[in-house]
């Protein structure tokens, strides 16, 4: 209150003067429930006298609870939303529950699609198991022909479909047969075979005109290719692969491998399937030759499971996803996934060249869907942690932003289509990659492309590049110029080729520094039974990997290929290897400045922080890591369970 020629104010609280309050302006004490109902007033003298205000009344509200309301298969969506009168699905909850909410979903399977309100918890209700479901049930089947049988159903016009039978993936019809998405049953051109044209006389004499083709194939398959056939003859194809550009490194050649695919006349195998776009059918042979329609059989119909573009705060828990995955974008932020178990997460089959690099000169093929398939953790400060997925054509998490968080988490089955996909595709900076565990990579566990102060530690990823060559379990390229960013305390082991005999000589690495990337450091790390090579560090493209610091690792590993490896140098003599516990020595071929190299060797201080008991990798109920486990396969040698603060004899 304010006037003219004013000497004095006192404010009143219930008719009595409050001491000290003799301002125009009076701010009260915080306040709680006994104030409620408060009458306040003032009075002011003046020249003229004295005049009192009116009363005002304080009114104090409750502070507000947070909501939390409930789902279940049973309910409905126009129901109160409490645990006995439950919404329907997760979308209705999720849409209107009020700031700092929490949707309880009761045990069930939900297909839907889930856009949420920021500032929210939707979780499952006391662990009760809950899926959300990308796929749908496929009815009305009809016998076609032999065991094939078809049924009407609306799938994708792209090549982004998927079948299950049950929780299992079923094959799409390719010739030769084989479901394993590993150890693939390739075929192998023969001699005549070119960019044009794939020769192999074992081709059934079929008409293959308008399908498709999967290549491993050159010189240096680091990558996979995908093309149509333009013509069908006895024991050969014409194909049209629109990359030629990438030849000799990538490219069909004698003795490379492929597999037919896209078409019916490949159908003749159970569990395979075929969809005719054109007509919207879709045939299937079911194990057994069994009646589909006494299965579960099901399609896939949503890619997202939730979408969290553009929201903050969400908190998404205790849940499992099954054939769909988690979107966020770069104007999401501190959101959480915890405990969430993902399945199948993203699919796709072809690797077609970017529209402005139709000849694949820039590599282009590499990256398709590299970085938007698996759950995608863009923005700022996101977290994924304690999770596990299980399954991706592609990445398996797509790390895109700034200060976001992978913790605890554990990776497999990913990027079975053979590009540049990853366990862990890691952009953008300032983000933490910790204690997962990462294992079964067509090509690389951890593929980095943003190198700025980024933190990679305690890690187990093994079982990578079974898909590939010319890489590693943690790899970083090409002249990528790193600024803080480390990678410690890791256990990188067993890479080997889960398909020999095609460019053997290129390396299958632990760490792979490749094309003259430098200022990386890799501290504490123990890396064993990598084909070739346990370090890698490739000046090729610019001959310099400057700045990088190799220091105290242990590497027990004695094996043909298990040295550090340094080639194609002429300047990198700021780049450091000291202190490593090696039973071999470093390798270096240099036409310029070596390396600096110093104290390497089995007497070296080594990994000295990483015991038998140190906590690596993820650590959950089914995904734990004891110690370097001792793993024996095909041509690889024997692991090594060491105490890695040894000496290495």
């Amino acid at each position: 209150m304010a006037a003219t020629g004013v000497q004095s104010y006192q404010w009143f609280r219930n008719g009595q003067a409050i001491v000290g309050a003799t301002q125009a302006i009076y701010i009260t004490p915080v306040s709680n429930a006994v104030d409620n109902g408060a009458s306040f007033s003032v009075s002011v003298s003046g020249y003229f006298g004295m005049l009192r205000s009116g009363p005002a009344t304080l009114t104090v509200k409750p502070p507000a609870l947070n909501q939390v309301l409930f789902v279940a298969p049973n309910g409905d969506d126009s129901n109160a939303g409490t645990i006995d009168q439950p919404y329907k699905t997760i979308q209705h909850c999720a849409a209107t529950i009020d700031e700092g909410g929490t949707c309880e979903i009761r045990s069930g399977t939900y297909r839907e699609a889930i856009t949420p309100n920021s500032n929210i918890t939707i979780t499952a209700y006391h662990f009760e198991p809950v899926v959300i479901d990308g796929s749908d049930p496929v009815t009305g089947w009809m016998l076609d022909h032999g065991s094939v049988y078809k049924a009407k159903v609306t799938l994708n016009a792209d090549d982004s479909n998927q079948i299950f039978l049950g929780t299992e993936m079923m094959t799409e019809a390719r010739w030769p047969n084989g479901n394993d998405l590993f150890y693939i049953n390739w075929a192998k051109a023969e001699k005549g075979t070119s960019s044009s044209q794939i020769v192999d006389s074992k081709i059934p004499h079929l008409d293959w005109t308008a399908a498709k083709v999967h290549l491993w194939s050159g010189s240096d398959p680091f990558g996979h290719q995908t093309g149509s056939v333009i013509s069908s003859g006895v024991g050969q194809i014409g194909i049209d692969v629109g990359q030629t550009a990438i030849c000799p490194f990538i490219c069909p050649s004698e003795n490379g491998y492929f597999y037919l695919y896209g078409t019916l006349k490949a159908l003749d195998a159970e569990r395979e399937w075929f969809y005719d776009v054109n007509s919207s059918t879709l045939y299937f042979m079911a194990p057994g030759g069994a009646d589909p329609n006494k299965l579960d059989v099901r399609s896939k119909q949503r890619p997202y499971a939730f979408d969290l573009r553009g929201k903050t705060g969400v908190t998404v828990a205790n849940l499992s996803i099954f054939a769909g995955t988690i979107i966020t974008d770069e104007q999401s932020s501190n959101n959480t996934l915890d405990r969430i178990n993902a399945q199948y997460v993203s699919q796709f089959t072809d690797l077609p060249p970017a529209a402005d690099d139709p000849t694949g000169i820039n590599f282009s093929l590499l990256q398709v869907h590299v970085g938007d398939t698996g759950i995608i953790l863009n923005g700022t400060g996101n977290t994924i942690q304690n999770s596990s997925i299980n399954f991706s054509a592609g990445t398996g998490i797509a790390v895109l932003g700034n200060n976001n968080t992978v913790r605890n988490n554990l990776i497999q089955n990913v990027d079975y289509v053979g590009d540049y996909a990853s366990g862990i595709y890691l952009d953008g900076s300032n983000n933490a990659v910790q204690y997962n565990t990462i294992s079964n990579v067509g090509r690389q566990g951890i593929y980095l492309q943003g190198v700025v102060n980024q933190d990679l530690g305690y890690n187990n990823i093994f079982n990578g590049m079974l898909l590939s060559r010319d890489g590693g379990e943690i790899y970083a390229c090409c002249n990528q110029a790193a600024t803080g960013t480390r990678i410690h305390h890791n256990w990188l082991h067993d890479t080997q080729a889960a398909t020999p005999g095609q460019a053997d000589t290129y390396p299958l690495s632990g760490l792979g520094i490749d094309n003259g990337s430098g200022g990386f450091e890799a501290s504490q790390n123990v890396l064993w039974n990598n084909k070739k090579y346990n370090i890698l560090i490739n000046g090729v493209t610019n001959n310099s990997p400057n700045n990088n610091l190799i220091v105290n690792n242990t590497i027990p590993d004695s094996s043909s290929g298990a040295e550090i490896e340094i080639t194609y140098v002429q300047s990198c003599a700021s780049t450091r290897i000291t202190d490593n516990k090696v039973v071999k020595e470093v390798a270096e071929s240099s036409n310029g400045s070596s390396c600096t190299l110093s104290n390497n060797s089995g007497m070296g201080p080594g990994a000295t922080e990483m015991t038998t008991s140190s906590e690596v990798g993820c650590n959950f109920f089914g995904c734990s890591s004891n110690r370097p486990p001792a793993i024996v396969g095909e041509d690889s040698v024997t692991s090594c369970p060491v105490d890695p603060t040894q000496s290495v004899p």
